[in-house]
């Protein structure tokens, strides 16, 4: 952020200091308004969740873009524009794809009729998380013919979390409106700021120097990258659930709904997840009844889930397997206890931070 401080000290004073002149992009009261597309550069420390999983975003331009943008020229010098841009970008280490938006305003200042610099803020979204962001950036426009022009330009943007990100793009602008007769008034030059001495401080221990620190204020015990940021690795966390029932029953007993309440705040505390209850029975009785007594059984566990224990139904899918499944040899009492069951596995892969 304190990177970003300087850059943003940097274009406020060549703000001031570089006078501008005339043409159809410099008109007070023009209005301009045209598509754009480019290449978005997602921070790798941006982390979503996509089918079921927490992703994350392979860096670098990764992020083709497409929108919109309109535009108003207040004076000669300064004007703005609002835009929104549909996003897609690849996920790293899976392969999956991840749709996004961003939309904002930018204060745009004419430096010559050909190069201007914007400042801005906007909101960048991915999987239904909103992240705002302070936005810099500069352009080159030049005109096809009195009212149209193409403009490239690239930006910086950076959020209170921490993440750094940028983008390159080109667009196409329909110029209307506007005073022919208007000019411009050059600034004088203000005194360029005396350079300050740089000093090496490290406020958060991290062992990165702070104006290299990327995420500032580490808390202590964890190991961090060259950019002071913690370091994350992948946990998979499993909850595994099974019932046994009396012979030819599909009663959940009182000592066993302990594991199924369990069950539930598991779900609770991940809420991407669902769960398929697989149900069986031992070989005592026909295939048919088995079959129909083994679904009981997932269905049982099931409405415990929804009704007791608040689970939503859609999370929640039965199956009976009959006897077609045992888990042990029918062959002995014991045995066949065993195999009067229902089943659930749930797991999770989430990401925790390395500790030192």
């Amino acid at each position: 952020m304190k990177r970003l401080s300087l850059i943003s000290t940097a274009v406020v004073a060549a703000l001031l200091a570089t006078p501008a002149l005339a043409n159809k992009a410099t008109e007070p009261g023009s209005i301009y308004v045209g598509p754009r597309l480019g290449l978005f550069g997602t921070d790798s420390d941006r982390r979503v969740i996509e089918n079921n999983q927490l992703q994350s975003f392979k860096g670098g331009f990764d992020t083709p873009f497409a929108g919109i943008e309109a535009g108003y020229q207040f004076t000669p010098e300064w004007g703005y524009r609002v835009y929104y841009d549909y996003l897609r970008s690849s996920l790293e280490f899976t392969g999956d794809t991840s749709n996004g938006s961003a939309y904002g305003v930018d204060v745009l200042y004419n430096f010559t009729p050909k190069v201007y610099g914007a400042v801005g803020i906007n909101a960048t979204e991915f999987s239904d998380i909103k992240t705002s962001f302070l936005r810099i950036g500069a352009g080159y426009r030049d005109f096809i013919n009195d009212n149209w022009a193409f403009t490239v330009e690239g930006a910086v943007q950076q959020s209170e979390k921490d993440l750094t990100e940028f983008m390159v793009m080109t667009s196409l602008r329909y110029y209307f409106g506007g005073n022919t007769a208007s000019t411009y008034t050059r600034q004088e030059q203000a005194p360029a700021p005396m350079p300050v001495a740089p000093v090496v401080v490290d406020s958060d221990g991290d062992g990165v120097p702070d104006g290299q620190d990327k995420c500032p204020n580490t808390r202590a015990g964890y190991k961090v990258d060259a950019d002071g940021c913690v370091m994350y690795e992948n946990e998979t966390v499993t909850r595994e659930l099974v019932v046994t029932f009396a012979l030819e029953s599909a009663e959940v007993s009182a000592d066993q709904r302990e594991d199924v309440r369990k069950t539930a705040e598991f779900l609770k505390e991940y809420p991407q997840l669902n769960v398929v209850i697989e149900g069986h029975t031992d070989s005592t009785g026909s295939a048919s009844y088995n079959q129909l007594l083994s679904e009981r059984r997932a269905k049982a566990v099931g409405d415990l889930l929804i009704n007791e224990y608040g689970i939503a139904a859609s999370r929640v899918t039965t199956v009976g397997y009959g006897e077609s499944r045992p888990k042990y040899p029918n062959d002995t009492r014991e045995n066949r206890e065993k195999n009067r069951r229902i089943e659930a596995v749930m797991s999770v892969t989430k990401q925790v931070p390395v500790k030192k």
